[in-house]
């Protein structure tokens, strides 16, 4: 499923394009903005003159035409200096340290240093997290190139879903801490359960004020037809080797002892859950904040969940204000749009290379 290609964006020069664009739309509407002062003032000079000659109308016509041109030129020097002096002023207060982290995060890399390099990759993941192929597919490229002390973005949404899926996810953010790099992930609307367990593994979690951070918890559920069954006379019956090959089941009786054997399981993956976040961010009281609950980011920051209250592209625009070489957005190439053939393959248990994949269990969810 790795054979897809990337779409590799310089961010720094897609930035300095947008630049040039506003700085020309700003010297069209000063120039408009001039023509209009001057019929204005044609307007009211006319008034005031009255009848005079037609020659000092046209004297005074052509005085107020460069008076007025003098004005427009004025201004979008004006208007440039200022730029200028707030991008000089933008770059002098990122240099003094705007970024700091606030929270308990372990530092694994030099977070506020200006990185060589800068990536960018986005996760937007679901319960599946059929999405992980393609990060790591994104990781693969980052790391066939990046050095240690380059910093990678990760714009990561989640409300979390499949353990194995998402445990596989946190893996493979790992493999960027273990390369030396600054990871780095922003969150705008919810890095939840599974997701939260993504976003941990980076030196610093930044995050917008009203998203949902947390849900450290695990949960199971399924609906249980044996009573519907039974009213319409209709066994089910399933056969197994090993006595907890099965615990709870959708068409059978459920026992006690199935229950508990659930109720172990899901506990079990809870422990592995919180270990990995309180290793992974050492100040945090790990029993306060495992309970299943989420907060919103500005709470989450005093409970060391995360360590910087900012947007993405907040975030984003300080460090391209930093890197000093290069900094690169990779996303994969749609293939396909999204409609019935998508569909399909996804009830058919098929990913996107065409090749048959299984499909995530019902019974253990990190949501």
């Amino acid at each position: 499923g790795r054979e897809r290609e990337l779409e590799i964006t310089d961010l720094r020069e897609r930035r300095k394009a947008m630049v040039e664009r506003m700085r020309e739309t700003l010297i069209t509407a000063d120039a408009t903005l001039s023509k209009k002062e001057r019929k204005r003032g044609l307007s009211a000079l006319k008034k005031e003159s009255g009848k005079e000659s037609p020659k000092k109308d046209a004297d005074a016509k052509g005085t107020e035409t460069q008076a007025a041109d003098a004005k427009g030129t004025e201004t979008q020097a004006a208007g440039a200096k200022g730029t200028e002096t707030q991008a000089a002023g933008a770059k002098v207060a990122d240099a003094n340290g705007t970024a700091t982290p606030q929270g308990g995060a372990p530092e694994k890399g030099a977070a506020g240093d200006a990185p060589e390099r800068l990536f960018v990759v986005e996760f937007d993941g679901s319960t599946g997290a059929a999405e992980v192929d393609d990060l790591a597919l994104e990781i693969d490229h980052v790391l066939a190139v990046a050095q240690p002390g380059d910093e990678l973005i990760v714009k990561l949404t989640s409300p979390g879903g499949v353990v194995n899926g998402y445990g596989l996810g946190a893996s493979q953010l790992e493999r960027v801490v273990a390369h030396g790099m600054i990871l780095t992930c922003c969150v705008d609307t919810v890095a939840a359960s599974g997701g939260y367990l993504m976003a941990a593994v980076a030196h610093r979690i930044v995050a917008a004020p009203f998203s949902y951070i947390g849900s450290i918890g695990v949960v199971a559920q399924l609906p249980n037809f044996h009573r519907v069954m039974d009213d319409h006379h209709v066994d089910y019956e399933i056969v197994t080797a090993g006595k907890y090959k099965r615990t709870l089941t959708m068409f059978g009786e459920n026992t006690p002892e199935a229950r508990e054997k659930m109720r172990s399981d899901l506990e079990a993956i809870h422990q592995s859950f919180k270990a990995a976040v309180a290793r992974h961010r050492p100040a945090v009281d790990i029993d306060r904040v495992s309970t299943g609950e989420f907060w919103l980011a500005t709470d989450a920051l005093a409970l060391g969940l995360v360590d910087e209250i900012a947007t993405f592209d907040e975030y984003l625009g300080k460090r391209l204000d930093k890197v000093t070489r290069v900094a690169l957005l990779l996303r994969p190439k749609e293939r396909e749009r999204r409609g019935l053939a998508a569909l399909i393959r996804r009830l058919l248990g098929r990913d996107r290379s065409g090749s048959l994949r299984q499909a995530p269990s019902p019974y253990s969810r990190i949501c």
